[in-house]
């Protein structure tokens, strides 16, 4: 786990913010994962391997970069916190092919920093139903920590008895204007019994925070904000 010299230099710079959620201590960090230090396990979401891959077989101009980047950008925040256990937390894979297009040298990659964990979970999302066996790592359809649910998408029957979980799958987003300055970037969003992460990959878009689609996730309660911008993280 991260040393407290190391923590105390990335809350410094704005690059962790400290939340307690769901009577849980967590850490959010700049570059989108979410580190729960009780379980020594830091936590993705939203990867979409392979998007530019995908959109270039209908005429997409984007170059097809997005899995190393986002892999190269997971192992730097994992060789920061040094967490055992890694979660993913659905859409990994932009879709069911996205493993066989991925070029080679992007897969070993993948699988050296999936068997370089004592623990890594593919958490199943709705881009990736399953997870091919090319690829290292534990599956399952959600995980349950100290009455935590962490799962891709929301469970309904819990949001209606107040009950914690930490999702992906809605990729917020937010602005905020400071100094004459405009601001725009991924957020988490969270209130007592909703966390939702930003998505972690390359290509991925994002839903305004503003968007009727949270709405019934968040029913009224008092929501806080925590925009990601430059490499820093800010709470609105």
């Amino acid at each position: 786990m991260i040393s407290f010299e190391n923590l105390q230099a990335r809350l410094l710079a704005n690059q962790v913010i400290p939340i307690n959620y769901a009577g849980n201590k967590l850490l959010l960090d700049a570059s989108g994962a979410l580190v729960w230090p009780q379980h020594n396990m830091i936590i993705f979401s939203d990867l979409h391997l392979e998007k530019g891959s995908f959109l270039s077989q209908f005429a997409h101009p984007l170059p097809r970069f997005d899995s190393a980047d986002t892999i190269s950008r997971m192992a730097t925040t994992m060789a920061n916190y040094e967490c055992e256990h890694v979660v993913c937390l659905g859409d990994s894979l932009h879709d069911a092919n996205a493993a066989s297009r991925m070029q080679s040298q992007d897969l070993d990659s993948l699988n050296e920093l999936v068997n370089s964990c004592t623990k890594f979970t593919w958490v199943l999302g709705n881009h990736d139903p399953d997870i091919p066996l090319s690829i290292a790592g534990e599956r399952a359809e959600y995980i349950m920590l100290n009455d935590v649910l962490l799962a891709h998408e929301p469970d309904y029957a819990r949001l209606e008895n107040n009950q914690a979980q930490i999702i992906g799958h809605y990729h917020p987003k937010t602005s905020h204007s400071a100094a004459r300055r405009k601001m725009r970037g991924k957020c988490f969003l969270s209130s007592e019994s909703m966390l939702i992460m930003p998505a972690f990959g390359k290509y991925t878009g994002g839903l305004s925070d503003t968007s009727e689609a949270f709405t019934p996730l968040f029913k009224g309660k008092s929501v806080n904000a925590y925009l990601i911008y430059e490499q820093k993280i800010f709470q609105l």
